[in-house]
């Protein structure tokens, strides 16, 4: 394999980056617009990755030439590039300061990609993990195929609040992750407070969609809970109450969820999902702000 930049030749046809998008996706569309293996232009660059793949992000086995090859091969500055290609911009800069918020593999919606690279048919980015839909074109993109919220303005407004949790707090993907543990509990155990009527009521507007039987069940599941899981979230960031004991923070809970969701919630006690996952273990787990902002 040859060392130096200067051996290798710009692809015939050449593509800039999306923003965010992850090298193995750019390293696939240079691949797909010149009928090359996408492999034979990342083993130009380094190591071929483990099960190397659009969703492939990594510089491992890099040297110091890999970054020129790349400019070389794409007919763009490497300083560009590096705007683009987060794994890149960290290769070169590996003492820069991080991201404040932590970010997962994810897609533009269609509209986006259309926009941003209107030849490609997939492209695949780093996204904050807090971020479910596209605000433009309101799709949802938590899923294999884009979703359209126009008729379901709830789940968008989740997302408003979500990015409100988010600017604020550095732990939101942790809480939310943990809020959407919570409801799947509930749902498989039994719902301590009933929200079934909003949810069947969601997953029948999206049911009314032409993407919905392409969409799987789970992914459905999550749309439908959404807005309640935006509410968990917000509580477990900023609890209603500073009290260390589990049980006083549990019923504290408890009762803040009754008075959002405007209806009883039956406590469980020990055995219910936001006892266990969320107030036993609070400050074990981590610290947990006490603001008590309101969204």
């Amino acid at each position: 394999m040859p060392t130096q930049p200067d051996r290798l030749r710009r692809l015939p046809v050449t593509l800039g980056p999306v923003h965010d998008e992850t090298l193995g996706s750019y390293l696939h569309r240079l691949a797909v617009a010149n009928n090359r293996p996408a492999s034979f232009l990342a083993r130009l660059l380094g190591p071929l990755p483990p099960e190397f793949s659009p969703l492939s992000n990594t510089t491992t086995g890099w040297n110091s030439h890999s970054p020129d090859r790349l400019a070389t091969l794409s007919g763009r500055p490497t300083p560009h590039l590096a705007r683009a290609l987060p794994a890149l911009a960290e290769l070169l800069s590996p003492h820069r300061p991080g991201q404040r918020t932590e970010r997962m593999i994810s897609r533009p919606c269609r509209c986006c990609i259309a926009r941003r690279s209107p030849t490609a048919s997939v492209v695949i980015t780093l996204s904050p993990v807090h971020v479910h839909l596209c605000p433009r074109h309101q799709l949802w993109t938590r899923s294999t195929h884009d979703i359209p919220l126009v008729a379901l303005p709830e789940v968008v407004e989740g997302q408003r609040r979500l990015d409100q949790l988010a600017r604020r707090h550095r732990q939101t993907g942790r809480a939310l992750d943990l809020a959407r543990k919570i409801v799947e509990d509930w749902s498989a155990s039994g719902m301590p407070i009933d929200l079934g009527t909003e949810w069947t009521d969601r997953l029948d507007r999206v049911e009314a969609l032409a993407v919905s039987k392409k969409i799987s069940a789970e992914d459905r599941s999550h749309l439908a809970a959404f807005p309640e899981i935006v509410v968990l979230t917000h509580l477990i960031l900023d609890p209603p109450t500073s009290a260390p004991d589990p049980k006083a923070l549990y019923l504290a809970t408890t009762a803040e969820l009754s008075r959002r969701f405007a209806r009883i919630y039956t406590t469980l006690g020990t055995q219910d999902p936001l006892y266990r996952r969320f107030c036993l273990y609070r400050d074990r787990d981590g610290p947990v702000s006490k603001s008590g902002v309101s969204l």
